[in-house]
């Protein structure tokens, strides 16, 4: 039988991240939606949760390199933490469903915001930035 060499894996949650992200882009997009049918009044809110949603889910197959010039917090735990919360609060209120969902989004945010300061857990290949991202051909925005 063989056996797993711990020490070499490192701190490779690419899977665990990639999971987490999804779910939360479909709890997101899931909110919105419910949201568009609330009220009127809530209508910009849930068209926002929306776009937060696909672009969370979109973020997790495909990385447009302008992305990280123009939203730069998705590629950070802190701010993809701090977006996460933003959908949570937004979302805060209604049905019992729609609370446990929002507390849900809050959590994974809380914790997406303390991984930040936690220097062992390095963020997956999608989050990275820059440091991946291929530049070539593209002018400069300014």
């Amino acid at each position: 039988m063989d056996s797993v060499d711990f020490e070499s894996t490192g701190s490779d949650f690419s899977v665990v991240f990639k999971i987490t992200n999804l779910s939360i882009s479909i709890i997101a997009i899931a909110l919105g939606l419910t949201e568009l049918f609330s009220k009127i009044d809530y209508t910009f809110q849930g068209l926002y949760v929306i776009f937060l949603g696909v672009i969370i889910g979109y973020l997790e197959f495909k990385i447009p390199p302008q992305l990280y010039s123009y939203c730069s917090s998705f590629f950070s735990f802190l701010g993809r933490g701090l977006i996460y919360i933003l959908i949570a609060i937004l979302n805060f209120h209604g049905s019992a469903v729609r609370i446990l969902a929002s507390l849900v989004v809050f959590v994974v945010g809380v914790v997406y915001c303390a991984l930040e300061f936690i220097q062992s857990i390095q963020p997956p290949e999608n989050m990275q930035g820059e440091q991946g991202l291929s530049t070539d051909g593209l002018d400069d925005v300014i």
